[in-house]
């Protein structure tokens, strides 16, 4: 544990900071005065000190030297100048802020000071100059700017998490249902981490045909099968030393996963078709709404590679659990579809609210956004009708698979496996692979391996 130093008046605006701090894991000791530190405790046993200047600068103080067992320190002054920051750098302070400062920011030059790495831009230069603010603050999770929002117990319990594992490398399996945000978190995981300044790379692993997933992924040689008239790398190539999402893990094929634990074990891809390996470091991000615990005992998916992605999880609540959260969201969306349509902000009422919060929202925040993007455009300018929102019973049947349930109503006697090939080859050429899938409540893995074994050809 990390054992800081506040030395600040009681009135300052640096106080606060051993609330915040002490949340995130750090012991905390404060004093009001130099001296008093220096009385109190053993300044070498401090691993950083955040001092306010006006401390080190009060009358009461005989000398603003610091002794030489002073820790590493941040300097933060309430009346920042270019000779206040020359003579703090010069008594080897590794920051110098301004006060107030937001608490990302200074959570941000607390855990780069501690971990001894001071960028450039952020140090005094040889020719006297300063910038007292380089680095932008990092975005607080569960606010619009951050894009995920939510402060129901769940979202914060999630957001907790979230911020214990951002700065590492670990692993991440997202789970929730379809349109929760998944692959928001999967950016925001990104963004605080240690790789932020490369490239996240996103891959949905259902929107991908099958035969063309492994070459999407893991890249081609030159005449690898046909089609292949020039060499590729693969999408898991394009986000070396950044982040690999990969949502729909689920859809993955058996013989990808066993492409995909080989870079989780080894750290090196090998193209299709190639001989020799390459390097690669990823930080591996997945997410999917299925059990994939079931697919294993299925023989759906590989248990090895189960058990590789399998040491963070992170669940997403959906959206009917999340309380207040829902009119908070329904807000932000309803001004974003009135920007976006260029129409003039509406009055969410509580009549709107009310029908908001009454649906059961399976699609989740997906749905919502939809839902409100139809309302603004229906309903006339600066209004917002409820009836607008078009919600559709969620008991209601999916056009196609109520002719699912009609045409096996008119087969009586006929095996699944007639009936399945009866549906696929009669909706094929209006349908594609997933909309087939979906409406037979089967994947597009599952869907693949029966045509093969029912010997069911592509349109």
């Amino acid at each position: 544990m990390h054992h800081i130093l506040i030395i600040c008046p009681d009135n300052s605006e640096l106080s606060s900071a051993e609330k915040w701090l002490s949340k995130y894991g750090f012991q905390v000791n404060t004093s009001l005065t130099l001296k008093q530190a220096e009385k109190y405790y053993e300044l070498s046993e401090f691993h950083l000190a955040l001092v306010d200047l006006e401390c080190l600068n009060a009358p009461s103080e005989a000398t603003a030297t610091l002794p030489k067992d002073f820790p590493p320190h941040i300097a933060l002054d309430a009346r920042p100048s270019l000779s206040s920051a020359v003579n703090a750098m010069a008594q080897g302070a590794v920051y110098y802020l301004p006060l107030p400062s937001e608490p990302d920011t200074l959570l941000k030059h607390v855990i780069d000071a501690l971990d001894g790495q001071v960028s450039n831009n952020q140090t005094l230069s040889n020719d006297s100059t300063t910038l007292f603010e380089a680095t932008p603050p990092e975005l607080q999770l569960g606010t619009a700017q951050s894009g995920i929002i939510g402060q129901c117990p769940p979202m914060q319990e999630l957001f907790s998490d979230m911020t214990k594992v951002a700065h590492t490398d670990v692993t991440v399996l997202i789970r929730g249902e379809s349109g929760t945000g998944k692959e928001l978190v999967a950016k925001a995981l990104h963004n605080l981490s240690n790789r932020s300044k490369h490239d996240i790379v996103s891959v949905n692993c259902a929107a991908i045909p099958e035969n063309l997933i492994e070459s999407e992924l893991f890249g081609h040689e030159k005449g690898a099968f046909t089609g292949a008239v020039s060499a590729r790398d693969g999408l898991i190539f394009a986000a070396d030393k950044g982040t690999l999402f990969l949502d729909e893990i689920g859809e993955l094929p058996l013989e990808a996963q066993a492409r995909l634990l080989r870079v989780l074990q080894e750290g090196e891809i090998r193209r299709v078709g190639a001989i020799q390996s390459t390097k690669v470091d990823i930080r591996l991000v997945t997410a999917t709404h299925r059990d994939l615990m079931k697919m294993v005992q299925q023989g759906l998916f590989r248990e090895d590679l189960y058990y590789r992605l399998y040491v963070m999880e992170l669940l997403l609540p959906p959206l009917r659990q999340r309380g207040d959260d829902i009119s908070m969201i329904a807000k932000i969306l309803l001004e974003k579809a009135c920007t976006k349509h260029h129409r003039p902000s509406c009055d969410y009422s509580k009549t709107f609210d009310q029908a908001i919060r009454s649906h059961h929202w399976p699609g989740n925040v997906r749905e919502l956004e939809n839902a409100l993007e139809r309302a603004v455009i229906l309903s006339p300018p600066g209004k917002i009708d409820p009836a607008n929102l078009k919600l559709a019973n969620i008991s209601k049947v999916s056009e196609p698979a109520k002719q699912a349930t009609s045409l096996l109503e008119g087969m009586n006697g006929t095996s699944l496996n007639d009936y399945f090939k009866h549906f696929v080859i009669t909706h094929q050429q209006h349908m594609s692979e997933t909309e087939l899938a979906h409406s037979l409540g089967i994947s597009r893995k599952s869907l693949w391996e029966r045509r093969q074994k029912l010997n069911i050809a592509k349109k």
